[in-house]
């Protein structure tokens, strides 16, 4: 009955959508309606201990492979640990929470399934990534966390700590990618600062305590995983950082793969706090891995002023419709969100957020999460932004600012944004602190929806209701390697009479976020298409006059279903 009256909620929210925004826009709130009761602990009782205010990711999968999206929700708990830990905290339920849809089975909404599938995590949690990295055809979940991270390897239907990667610093953003094309899933972390429990710091803006500046901690090194399961015929992950050159030092918190320059293998780009970001490109071979840090080269290192920002989220995709990827960051408070073109150059870009209208809009907002994604399937990409201030009591230090923040919707409309926050309906344009953000469609009703989290209270599940006669695909891979089935790292072309689009399927991206492994495009008005895959190791293959308004799987190798 929840279910039917959320579902009554959301058709009555979207009909007072305002008709300037053509297509009809909105986005319901549809968390309670759903079933989901997931609530963030940062822990933060007035100690101002760093880690509190940073919020926690959230990923889509399909933990059962029943082709039905579930939800993982990492949590935090007391930043002191245990030993420190107050009764007020340790009575409330820490523990990560995995819930299973019940759409598969005729039923409403999602089901808290963590005990059942020994899926609750530990430490204090920050972000997840997905894949089923030991190729036993089920998905398994890293974790990072404020020390130690962890690897949760699936065996039917339970999730067991394979005490792998197991890295003990503050943990934020983390990929798997086949780094070196060799068939299976390698592994980016990234960390943030070194945080010391035992010394947490206490900071002030003149007479008010609250969270420190990263200026006060030192900041952390990243690292890279080589899998050698292909060598070795088992799982193993072995540390390459230095080898690699993956080796500067930064406050990273937002970690993006993508195959930047098209040349078939995916390079890394890191969001730092504070410092220049970094853009590594790969220069790997099958017999040796290895990246270049070319962040200044490439424009991507600073803003269009030549400052370093505090760079927070950031996500991939072709901005333009030009053939080649973008990228775009969020950033603090009055330092805009970031917008990177790609330029004629491979792997050269400029500073475009001004002329596509997002300096206004993004000045005051402190962005986290940030999605790239076709909201009314006009085969161009808008943008969402998970928005809230790090300093809960910035308001007595700039009265202009808030600790809760509204999110923000952003339409491209020919490559200049216009503000569709409006549309996000009825609560959910209401001020929180939220974080992490992903998109799915996990109603399958052909467009995409966003998980929210939010510091230290509920997530929120936004159902895409938009109203628009513009059609779309769907498409999942099946590679020809057992070791990254899902294809992690294809590029797809999509090409109808009036749209020539390129998508990537990578893993990363947002903050601290895991989107689901499958590839969504809005085409426009077309009946069919054509969609042409560049597989991870190089192969390409085309199916032609695909029906749109469907699902499709591809099979490297074989004619579509």
């Amino acid at each position: 009955m929840a279910w039917r009256l959320g579902w009554l909620v959301t058709l009555l929210a979207c009909q007072d959508v305002p008709r300037q925004l053509a297509p009809e826009v909105c986005f319901v709130d549809v968390t309670v309606a759903s079933g989901i009761e997931f609530h963030h602990v940062s822990g933060a009782e007035g100690d101002y201990n760093y880690p509190e205010t940073f919020g926690s990711g959230v990923a889509w999968l399909d933990v059962d492979g029943d082709g039905w999206l579930d939800l993982y929700f990492v949590n935090g708990g007391n930043a002191l640990g245990e030993s420190r830990s107050r009764q007020a905290v340790r009575s409330m339920d820490t523990a990560n929470r995995l819930y299973h849809s019940r759409l598969g089975q005729g039923g409403a909404g999602f089901e808290d399934v963590t005990d059942t599938w020994n899926a609750q995590g530990r430490g204090y949690g920050m972000g997840v990534a997905v894949a089923d990295v030991d190729a036993n055809g089920e998905v398994d979940l890293y974790l990072t966390n404020v020390g130690p991270n962890q690897l949760l390897l699936q065996q039917d239907r339970q999730f067991h700590d394979s005490e792998l990667a197991a890295d003990p610093r503050w943990g934020t953003g983390c990929a798997f990618t086949d780094i070196d094309r060799d068939g299976d899933l390698d592994l980016v972390a990234v960390n943030y600062v070194r945080f010391d429990a035992s010394d947490p710091h206490a900071c002030q803006r003149g007479s008010i305590q609250t969270y420190c500046d990263p200026e006060v901690y030192d900041a952390e090194d990243d690292i890279l995983y080589r899998n050698l399961l292909q060598e070795t015929g088992r799982l193993d992950l072995v540390d390459i950082t230095q080898a690699a050159r993956f080796d500067k030092t930064g406050r990273s918190l937002g970690l993006a793969v993508a195959d930047l320059d098209l040349d078939g293998d995916s390079e890394l780009y890191v969001a730092n706090d504070g410092q220049h970001n970094f853009l590594y490109r790969n220069d790997s071979t099958r017999d040796r891995i290895h990246f270049t840090e070319v962040g200044l080269a490439t424009g991507t290192r600073f803003n269009a002023n030549g400052m370093a920002e505090a760079g927070m989220g950031v996500d991939v995709g072709d901005v333009d419709v030009d053939g080649t990827p973008d990228l775009i960051v969020t950033n603090f408070s009055r330092e805009t969100h970031t917008l990177y073109l790609q330029t004629e150059t491979a792997l050269h870009f400029r500073d475009a957020t001004r002329r596509a209208g997002l300096a206004r809009m993004s000045f005051k907002p402190l962005g986290f999460g940030v999605n790239l994604f076709d909201v009314d399937l006009d085969g161009d990409l808008d943008l969402f932004s998970a928005h809230g201030h790090v300093l809960d009591k910035v308001s007595q230090i700039d009265a202009e600012l808030t600790y809760a923040q509204a999110n923000g919707l952003y339409l491209n409309h020919r490559g200049r944004f216009e503000d569709g926050s409006s549309a996000i309906r009825p609560t959910l344009h209401e001020p929180r602190t939220s974080r992490a953000s992903a998109t799915a469609d996990y109603d399958q009703d052909g467009d995409l929806d966003l998980i929210v989290t939010n510091v230290g209270n509920t997530p929120r599940l936004l159902r895409n209701e938009t109203t628009t006669q513009n059609h779309w695909i769907t498409v999942t891979l099946q590679s020809e390697d057992d070791s990254n089935s899902d294809g992690l790292g294809s590029r797809l072309e999509v090409r109808t009479e009036n749209l020539s689009l390129m998508r990537q399927l990578q893993s990363g991206g947002s903050y601290l976020s895991a989107a689901p492994h499958l590839v969504h495009v809005g085409v426009g008005d077309a009946r069919f298409v054509d969609v042409t895959v560049h597989w991870p190791r190089g192969q390409a293959q085309t199916w032609r006059d695909l029906p749109t308004d469907r699902h499709h799987r591809l099979v490297q190798g074989e004619s579509p279903q």
